[in-house]
C-alpha cells in the first residue's frame, strides 16, 4: 500500500513537469519567425491581431512592387469554412525597404489601424502589432 501512494505523488509530479516543458515550444510556436513576405506578414498582423494561431486564408493578394508594398487577404477563424463562406478581409502596408519588414498600416472591417490613427485605441492596438512583429527572431 505504501508503493502506491508514493506512486501517485510521483506520476502526478512528472505529468507537471512535462506539461511546464511543453509550454516554451508552444509559446515559441505561437509566436513563430520574422515574416520574410509582405503575405507572410499580412498574416501575421491578421493571427495578431485576432489573437489566433491559425487562420483559414480564402484570397491572397500581394503588391510587394507598389509603394508602400502590402498585401490583402480574405480569412476565417473556422478552419471548416467553404471558401465561398470566408469573407473577412484584412489589408497591410509595409515600410518600403525595411528589413526586417515593419507595418505601416492595416485595415479590418473597415476599421484601419496606423500610428497617426485619431482613435487612441486604434493607436494602441497598432503598436501593440508593430511591438510584436519586433519581437520576433
Amino acid at each position: 500500500m505504501k508503493r502506491l501512494l508514493v506512486t501517485i505523488p510521483l506520476l502526478s509530479l512528472f505529468a507537471v513537469i512535462e506539461a511546464q516543458a511543453q509550454q516554451p515550444a508552444a509559446a515559441a510556436d505561437a509566436a513563430g519567425s520574422r515574416p520574410e513576405t509582405v503575405e507572410d506578414a499580412c498574416l501575421f498582423v491578421a493571427r495578431s491581431m485576432l489573437m489566433v494561431k491559425d487562420l483559414k486564408v480564402g484570397v491572397m493578394q500581394a503588391f510587394p512592387e507598389l509603394d508602400p508594398p502590402g498585401a490583402r487577404l480574405t480569412y476565417s477563424t473556422r478552419m471548416d469554412s467553404e471558401p465561398q463562406e470566408i469573407s473577412d478581409e484584412i489589408e497591410c502596408q509595409f515600410e518600403r525597404g525595411a528589413e526586417p519588414l515593419q507595418v505601416t498600416r492595416f485595415c479590418m472591417d473597415s476599421t484601419c489601424y496606423a500610428a497617426n490613427s485619431e482613435d487612441p485605441e486604434e493607436r494602441r492596438r497598432f503598436d501593440e502589432i508593430r511591438t510584436l512583429m519586433q519581437r520576433l527572431n
